[in-house]
């Protein structure tokens, strides 16, 4: 970068200013890059939506077969 002649004050003034802005302006690009990237390796993401339907899939069978598996344990209980 060639080094640049300046006349003024108010010339390095509004030059900082502007290196000021493009730096918020990269580091907001760089933030919302980071949050996309961290969205994106999330459990649900890398899995899927298959497993998780599965699972609750599993889940809702397995309230009754508790039931069921509960009150066969108890009447094989109670008949010794």
């Amino acid at each position: 970068m060639a080094n640049k002649k300046y006349t003024s004050y108010l010339e390095i003034d509004r030059d900082l200013e502007i290196l000021a802005l493009e730096k918020e302006i990269q580091f907001k690009k760089l933030t919302k890059s980071f949050d996309k990237t961290k969205a994106s390796l999330s459990p649900e993401n890398l899995i899927g939506s298959v497993p998780k339907m599965a699972i609750n899939a599993i889940g809702a069978i397995a309230g009754p077969l508790k039931q069921l598996g509960i009150t066969y344990l108890l009447k094989k209980l109670f008949r010794l």
